[in-house]
């Protein structure tokens, strides 16, 4: 599962929109639209500001969205044969 996944369905199960959402989150709506669309990466796990807000708007627990954005972004990093701390020139 990944972090656009999780958001999309938590918004039909809540019968909330993007919009709810990014005025939430304090984003604009073409990010969030991107973001659930996985036309842009989800935010690093330590920006913690972004997913706190997503979180509690979506009735989440704490922490996790940020825990599976780390998940997802390791997996992502193994797949493409890079380590996290990799400097990409």
């Amino acid at each position: 599962m990944d972090v656009a996944l999780v958001i999309s369905r938590r918004l039909k199960q809540l019968g909330l929109d993007q919009k709810d959402l990014a005025a939430a989150a304090q984003v604009t709506e073409s990010y969030i639209s991107q973001l659930l669309a996985r036309k842009k990466d989800p935010p690093a796990p330590d920006r913690t500001d972004i997913y706190d807000k997503i979180g509690k708007f979506l009735k989440l627990r704490s922490g996790e969205l940020a825990k599976l954005a780390d998940v997802q972004r390791k997996e992502a990093l193994r797949k493409s044969g890079r380590t996290a701390g990799a400097v990409v020139s």
